[in-house]
């Protein structure tokens, strides 16, 4: 789930989001250059060339962050997989994909891409730290030579077979390969992610235990954000098996239902929510299409506000309701809602609206408690 965040412009025509949380991780990361590691590596510095040493090492390494995401999407692009953009988080980034990969080759490639981009950032870093030390610049030659030592902690740490880590992706092509099955891959790799990231909260328990404070509490918080990850990710496998072969479609049926603008919210709940299973209703002006109105609008009214509210004051306008096709893949719907970029939906065919549909519908019907939205006649 997102926390929020801002655009950052584009990259190859990839859109780039900032996170709010990678400012934490910026300020951790300077102050941890900044305090320990840059004075111990180049001491008798002022405290003003540390601060500045610590400040470009972080935005440095997540610029390798960044370049090792693009990478990833770059490569995915060129296999047909289309990639809305990356963003930067708290423990990273990540390439917002579409959809999955289609083959296992696929999978396995754009996965090994990641890791191989940071092995070379590494050492491209090793060339700067040579040509900085032999040009007398201390400083810069330490910086350079702590993103060197960290891309390559990077790339071999990605390469843990422990999903969802570039590793543990790597691992899943290789079980889809050679099961044929990538539900049964995704389950086998998650579980691997899972022990990992319990493997490395008890690491930094015993850490912890043995004075290195800081230390262990990262890694149990590292390893609490790969168990939980791993364990999401395996829900969402058991997701898209069950919805295999459903389409948006699949959850409405029958001739839309639509209703005015000026009819009050208690007259929508008496004569369309209680005599029909939707939960949303596009809302019309004359013959045009306006709104779209859902329970969530009308149960935090009050009676009284229910009897002189209009639809007009609280629909959601249609230019903010996307339109999906009816033949899109359920999983592709489910995962958008999931992840919060839409909360309600129209399903159109050849132009045609079929129905309305919200969030509650479709993981309504995930759970199995939701029948298909029924729209009924007008």
């Amino acid at each position: 789930m997102r926390l929020g965040g801002f655009g950052a412009g584009r990259l190859l025509g990839f859109r780039i989001r900032i996170d709010y949380s990678w400012f934490f991780v910026l300020i951790l990361v300077t102050w941890t250059f900044a305090s320990w590691q840059f004075p111990e590596d180049l001491p008798g510095r002022s405290r003003f060339v540390y601060l500045a040493m610590g400040l470009s090492g972080a935005l440095l390494l997540f610029v390798s962050v960044l370049l090792h995401e693009l990478a990833h999407s770059v490569v995915a692009r060129s296999r047909g997989i289309l990639v809305e953009g990356i963003t930067l988080f708290i423990f990273g980034g990540v390439a917002e994909m579409k959809k999955e990969p289609e083959r296992a080759l696929d999978e396995f490639v754009l996965t090994i891409v990641g890791p191989l981009s940071s092995l070379a950032l590494s050492g491209a870093f090793v060339i700067l730290a040579r040509l900085f030390d032999a040009a007398g610049q201390a400083p810069a030659a330490v910086v350079a030579g702590t993103l060197a030592m960290l891309n390559l902690v990077l790339a071999v740490f990605n390469m843990v077979p422990a999903f969802p880590l570039d590793g543990g992706r790597v691992l899943r092509a290789v079980l889809w390969k050679l099961t044929g099955d990538p539900y049964r891959a995704t389950r086998w790799a998650t579980w691997v992610g899972r022990a990992f990231g319990w493997l490395l909260i008890m690491f930094g328990v015993y850490e912890f235990a043995l004075g290195a404070q800081f230390a262990g509490v990262w890694s149990m918080f590292l390893g609490w954000f790969l168990a939980g990850a791993a364990t999401s990710a395996a829900r969402q496998n058991e997701l898209k098996r069950a919805l295999q072969g459903l389409t948006a479609g699949d959850l409405v049926s029958g001739p839309t239902v639509f209703v005015p603008e000026d009819l009050s919210a208690e007259d929508l709940v008496e004569r369309f929510f209680l005599r029909h299973p939707a939960t949303a209703f596009p809302v019309i002006r004359g013959r045009s299409l306006v709104g779209l109105v859902t329970v969530s609008d009308v149960s935090g009214l009050s009676l009284d506000a229910r009897m002189s509210t209009r639809l007009a004051e609280i629909m959601r306008p249609i230019e903010q309701v996307p339109a999906i096709d009816s033949d899109r893949p359920l999983v592709e719907v489910v995962l958008a809602v999931q992840t919060g970029k839409h909360d309600r939906l129209m399903v159109v065919r050849d132009g045609e609206i079929l129905g309305a549909l919200t969030a509650d519908d479709i993981l309504g019907r995930v759970s199995g408690s939701a029948r298909p939205a029924d729209s009924g006649a007008s």
